[in-house]
């Protein structure tokens, strides 16, 4: 199960794309090196949490590489050789690693959104209950445990709270409930 943190680095990672393709567009001579640069960076992102996927983008890196030095696809000598055509392989390559970091965290991310609908609902109606203080001076961890271990004691929302973990897992439950405390207070 991937979690949380590791969706929300890839996420920023595919945010960072659009910034790229502008730099294609205006014909910025560093566009391919900048491309190599994300690859790199994203693949490490995603090895961090080993995250199967960050082997595909090490393999879309290493394509980018050969372009660089002269492999081509294709039949030897046919078709352009110089700097529009590794921007252009660098530009394919980025449109296949973006479909490929998208596909891996597409399910998951649904299954994120559902958990952290649910959680503010959770908290709106614990909040109401009074099952969320202010915090008290314990530590921040052992706050939100607090909380989250009295809206599980309630018989009318501890489906619920199994329901979110069985859905982030447990390291994830306290950031989500952090953040819909948050916001139910906001």
């Amino acid at each position: 199960m991937q979690h949380l943190l590791a969706i929300e680095e890839a996420e920023t990672k595919l945010a960072e794309v659009p910034a790229l393709v502008r730099r294609y567009d205006e014909r910025d001579p560093e566009f391919v090196s900048a491309v190599k640069s994300w690859l790199k960076d994203t693949e490490d992102t995603l090895g961090r949490y080993g995250m199967p996927v960050a082997s595909e983008i090490a393999a879309s890196r290493g394509e980018l590489i050969a372009c660089e030095r002269g492999h081509r696809d294709g039949p030897a000598g046919a078709g352009p050789r110089g700097r529009a055509y590794r921007e252009g392989r660098a530009a394919e390559v980025l449109k296949h690693a973006t479909g490929t970091v998208l596909s891996a965290i597409q399910q998951r991310r649904g299954q994120l959104d559902e958990a952290e609908r649910v959680m503010m609902q959770i908290v709106a109606v614990a909040d109401r209950l009074g099952l969320v203080p202010a915090e008290s001076g314990q530590g921040h961890t052992a706050y939100l445990q607090a909380v989250l271990q009295a809206i599980a004691d309630r018989p009318e929302l501890s489906s619920l709270v199994v329901h979110v973990t069985g859905l982030l897992g447990k390291a994830d439950v306290l950031i989500v409930l952090d953040r819909s405390i948050s916001r139910v207070r906001g």
